[in-house]
C-alpha cells in the first residue's frame, strides 16, 4: 500500500469527501444509504467535519492516497452515560481500492485511536449478512458476532438479508 496514509478528516477535506461518500453510495450495494438519500452540501460537509474535530469520542479517518480519500470511517459514540463506553462505525472503501489492505489499515488505526480513550471500552457495528469480505476483515481483527436483526434491510430487488451486530472488547 505505497503513500496510503490514515489520518483524521481535515475541514479541508469536504469537497473530495462529499465526491467520495456520493461515489460509494452510488457504488456499493452494502450501505443503507442510497445515492438519492445523501443531501449534504460542501457547507454541510464542512460543519460536520468540524463538529467531528471537536467532540469528545467522535472521529472520521480518511484513508487517504496522494490527494485523493479511497476510505472513511465514521465513529460517533452516544453521550447517556449508561452506553458512552460504547463506540459505533461506519467503514467504507472506494471499489477500485478494495481487497488491498485499506479496510484493515483503517480498523487498526481506529481501534489505536479508541484504545486512548479511557471512556471506550466496547466498538460496535452492523454489517448485513451477505457482505462475506467485510465478515471476513472484522473476525480477523477480533469481533464477534453478538446479535441479528434478521430480515432488517430490504434491497432493491426485493431481497432480504439480515443485518449482524459484531463488536469488538479492545
Amino acid at each position: 500500500m505505497p503513500n496510503i496514509s490514515i489520518r483524521p478528516a481535515r475541514i479541508s477535506d469536504a469537497k473530495a469527501l462529499n465526491r467520495y461518500i456520493r461515489e460509494i453510495y452510488a457504488d456499493a450495494a452494502f450501505l443503507i444509504t442510497r445515492p438519492d438519500e445523501f443531501h449534504m452540501s460542501q457547507w454541510r460537509q464542512r460543519y460536520w467535519i468540524a463538529k467531528k474535530l471537536t467532540t469528545p469520542f467522535e472521529t472520521c479517518l480518511v484513508a487517504v492516497d496522494g490527494n485523493e480519500i479511497i476510505g472513511m470511517l465514521d465513529c460517533w459514540t452516544d453521550r447517556r452515560r449508561r452506553i458512552r463506553h460504547s463506540t459505533c462505525f461506519a467503514m467504507s472503501v472506494k471499489r477500485s481500492r478494495r481487497g488491498q489492505g485499506v479496510g484493515k489499515k483503517l480498523l487498526l488505526h481506529f481501534t489505536k485511536w479508541v484504545q486512548k480513550h479511557d471512556i471506550i471500552e466496547r466498538i460496535e457495528l452492523h454489517v448485513h449478512s451477505d457482505n462475506a469480505a467485510a465478515i471476513s476483515l472484522y473476525k480477523g481483527v477480533g469481533f464477534i458476532e453478538e446479535g441479528c436483526r434478521k430480515g432488517a434491510v430490504r434491497y432493491e430487488d426485493g431481497r432480504i438479508v439480515d443485518d449482524h451486530i459484531m463488536a469488538l472488547w479492545p
